[in-house]
């Protein structure tokens, strides 16, 4: 086993002795690589640092920026209900003064009939009672027909038919003198 042993040693001894030529030649550079290496990785962790600090910071100004896009669109859904309650409430407003003013309207244009209807039946009774006068004084053809024909003329130009049936009640007085 001595031969061994002194094989082994012999074995170790050249593998040291490789190491440290090794050492010799390449220690330099060895240890330059090895610099360059920590130099990288420290690189590689300042960068990786940063991207996670950017990814941390993109992922906080998406949560805010998901937040006001939630509060804008609460803001226009809210704007949106108060403007249609709004013009919900004009348009009930417009509608009752619509209404208002159609029954006001109905109410003057019943009154306004029912006037007419008065002043036409008060007419047709003067009318009468003209008629009825003329007929009792025994008014002559002729001036019946001037009566007439006076009467067609101012209700062509629209006169006042009172006018006109009080000079018909002061023409026969007038006949009469």
């Amino acid at each position: 086993m001595t031969q061994e042993g002194a094989e082994v040693r012999s074995y170790e001894h050249s593998i040291a002795e490789v190491d440290r030529i090794r050492d010799i030649i390449f220690g330099s550079q060895m240890r330059s690589y090895e610099q360059q290496f920590k130099r990288v990785a420290w690189q590689l962790e300042q960068i990786n640092k940063q991207l996670e600090e950017l990814r941390a910071s993109l992922n906080r100004q998406r949560a805010d920026l998901e937040g006001q896009t939630l509060k804008l669109q609460e803001a226009t859904e809210q704007a949106q209900k108060d403007m249609e309650r709004t013009l919900s409430k004009q348009i009930a407003q417009l509608r009752a003064g619509m209404d208002k003013q159609g029954a006001d309207l109905g109410t003057q244009l019943r009154d306004q009939v029912a006037e007419l209807s008065r002043k036409d039946e008060a007419l047709r009774s003067e009318f009468i009672n003209a008629f009825d006068s003329l007929e009792a004084e025994k008014t002559s053809r002729g001036h019946l027909g001037d009566l007439l024909v006076e009467m067609g003329t101012r209700l062509k130009q629209q006169a006042d038919l009172t006018d006109l049936l009080g000079q018909l009640a002061q023409a026969p007085a007038e006949q009469t003198k």
